[in-house]
């Protein structure tokens, strides 16, 4: 039987997956609506300044900042399972 504290890593380790894919899929979104109205270019610059700029920039690194975190849990929850 799962105690209270491993059900709510397994809720959070989902969560996150859900997040992940829910941000890489914006950023595809994203680009492809902007490549169909031609308008690619404006969504330059993603990075600038030290910080990310415009959706684009904050979805990216969002969508890479929540992969990594879903990697780490991954692991962790592969380790715990040995």
């Amino acid at each position: 039987m799962m105690n209270m504290e491993s059900r709510w890593h397994e809720t959070m380790r989902k969560g996150i997956y859900g997040l992940t894919g829910i941000c890489w899929i914006a950023v595809v979104v994203i680009i492809v609506v902007a490549a169909r109205q031609h308008h690619l270019l404006q969504l330059a610059p993603i990075y600038a300044y030290n910080r990310p700029q415009g959706l684009l920039g904050w979805t990216l690194a969002s969508a890479i900042v929540l992969s990594i975190t879903s990697g780490l849990m991954h692991r962790e929850a592969k380790r715990q399972s040995r």
